[in-house]
């Protein structure tokens, strides 16, 4: 079995090989108190998504990252239909870095995120274009992971194809003038070469990696066409 651990918050980088051994954990890597902060299941208004969240604030924010995800993806093409399970935590998984601030575990197949709290005071340590994320785009984020493991044609996909997916995701879902801000800070002009996108550069600048990713989606020729490269194997395999 393979875990998925996806990192949203924070600028330490994770060798190659750590994260490696997170993904053969599977299973047994969660064993692990994960706080769930609420026995109460929520249903999303739209979509298969179901919430677990003692903060009805919370569930709301969620549920409308989670609908962002779904718009964006299900407008290239991506099957959707697949249930979603979010839990809202007051820690996440022992596979995940210790400043992430949300996950989606393969094997389960669902989503963990930090109570908005919990990530707002996370968030406050942290400079730079990262400070600027809301929380409705770490649930982008994270779903957009979950969708995208329901789509990919190849049984292993790449870090580098996961992450390319959500990233820009998250970036087409944010408002127009908040993804300017962090686009401004985080300069470039997309990547070059399919070779450019690595699960190297991911894990050391996966902020900017994300920014690079969004850019490459919009160049001429990319796009949509491309989204499908990656989900069948035909870009971004290792």
């Amino acid at each position: 079995m393979r875990l998925v651990v996806i990192d949203q918050i924070g600028s330490d980088t994770v060798p190659t090989q750590r994260l490696r051994e997170g993904l053969r954990w599977g299973l047994l890597g969660l064993l692990f108190v994960s706080a769930v902060v609420a026995a109460e299941t929520l249903r999303c208004p739209a979509g298969r998504v179901l919430v677990n969240a003692a903060d009805l604030r919370d569930a709301k924010t969620v549920c409308e990252g989670a609908s962002d995800a779904a718009r964006f993806l299900e407008g290239v093409g991506l099957d959707v239909g697949a249930e979603i399970l979010i839990h809202i935590v007051e820690q996440l998984p022992e596979a995940a870095r210790p400043n992430a601030a949300g996950c989606y575990v393969q094997t389960e197949g669902c989503v963990y995120a930090l109570a908005c709290v919990i990530f707002t005071r996370q968030i406050a340590d942290h400079s730079g274009p990262i400070s600027l994320l809301p929380y409705r785009s770490l649930i982008t984020h994270e779903v957009a992971h979950a969708i995208a493991d329901h789509n990919f044609t190849v049984s292993h996909p790449s870090i580098q194809a996961h992450e390319y997916i959500a990233a820009v995701t998250t970036f087409a879902a944010m408002p127009p003038a908040l993804r300017t801000r962090i686009l401004d800070a985080l300069p470039g002009d997309g990547f070059d070469a399919e070779e450019q996108i690595s699960a190297t550069l991911f894990l050391l600048a996966p902020h900017w990696f994300g920014a690079q990713a969004y850019r490459h989606y919009n160049q001429p020729g990319n796009g949509p066409v491309f989204l499908r490269k990656v989900l069948t194997g035909n870009a971004l395999s290792e």
